[in-house]
């Protein structure tokens, strides 16, 4: 038993370091071309597109940059940029709360989806019903937030 298992852990080592280079392979230039499109002002410019599913969602302008991070980059990174503006733009708590919902919902879209499909899963399955779900339950919360305020 014990050879056995000595005997395949070559073998796994070698698929295991082949999974983290294609992990790195989908991580890496994600993270690069966040920074780049940081760096170029991309999400400083208005984004006429997502300001209706946004005020839908309960969510500001304000919101646009946490929101693609954690769409691309994931909850971590989503949620230290949020923390950051939310600070330096006040950013409002039922935003905050409307954006945590939606990123812990529905974050990593493009991440994860990618490593999955890399994996032989499929995208469609992997994308649509998180963006659904996201989308739903944070444009309910932001109506029930309305509700309350306004009653």
């Amino acid at each position: 038993m014990l050879g056995e298992l000595l005997a395949a852990l070559p073998g796994a080592l070698g698929q295991g370091l082949i999974l983290c280079a294609e992990i790195a392979a989908v991580v890496l230039p994600l993270l690069f071309g966040y920074e780049l499109a940081k760096a170029y002002g991309v999400f400083e410019r208005p984004w006429p597109g997502l300001r209706p599913v946004m005020a839908f969602m309960g969510l500001g302008p304000g919101a646009v940059v946490p929101l693609l991070a954690g769409l691309f980059l994931g909850i971590l990174y989503g949620a230290g940029i949020m923390i950051s503006l939310s600070r330096e733009q006040g950013l409002a708590a039922a935003e905050r709360l409307a954006l945590g919902v939606f990123l812990v919902t529905c974050h990593a879209v493009v991440e994860d989806t990618a490593i999955f499909v890399l994996l032989g899963g499929s995208a469609f399955f992997m994308l649509v019903p998180r963006l659904v779900l996201a989308v739903g339950l944070t444009a309910w919360l932001a109506r029930r937030g309305r509700a309350r305020r306004g009653a």
